[in-house]
């Protein structure tokens, strides 16, 4: 049976409920680049504020790691990443993907399409 885009989206938000706010290992070095060039962008343009709680986040990065290639003896993560909506049981809104990775892509690549995609958005250059 195939698997409906609504269902992909449902086990990526499922995925991203469950995953550990503090990525330990490997994870962690993927996130502190991702965390790199956001941070670099929030100081930048201003045009974003970071939230130091889930709870204060209206919106949540998920870099999903797909393998570890191994290129002149160093790992590079890659993977899918998804910017998802918090949604609001209030107002009956349920979480969503708004944004995703064109394709499965290195981390840092990934992250630099979802900057290049904000600037594009707010108008920034």
């Amino acid at each position: 049976m195939p698997i409906l885009a609504s269902d992909r989206e449902r086990a990526i938000i499922e995925d991203v409920l469950k995953a550990n706010p503090e990525p330990k290992g490997r994870y962690r070095w993927v996130y502190s680049q991702l965390a790199r060039k956001l941070n670099k962008y929030i100081e930048k343009y201003n045009s974003l504020s970071p939230a130091r709680e889930l709870s204060q986040a209206d919106y949540v990065i998920f870099f999903n790691v797909v393998e570890f290639r191994r290129i002149l003896n160093t790992p590079y993560p890659y993977g899918e990443l998804f910017v998802i909506v918090k949604g609001s049981p209030e107002t009956l809104k349920p979480p969503r993907i708004v944004w995703r990775a064109k394709k499965v892509l290195y981390a840092e690549d990934a992250i630099s399409d979802l900057i290049k995609d904000l600037k594009a958005l707010r108008g920034e250059s």
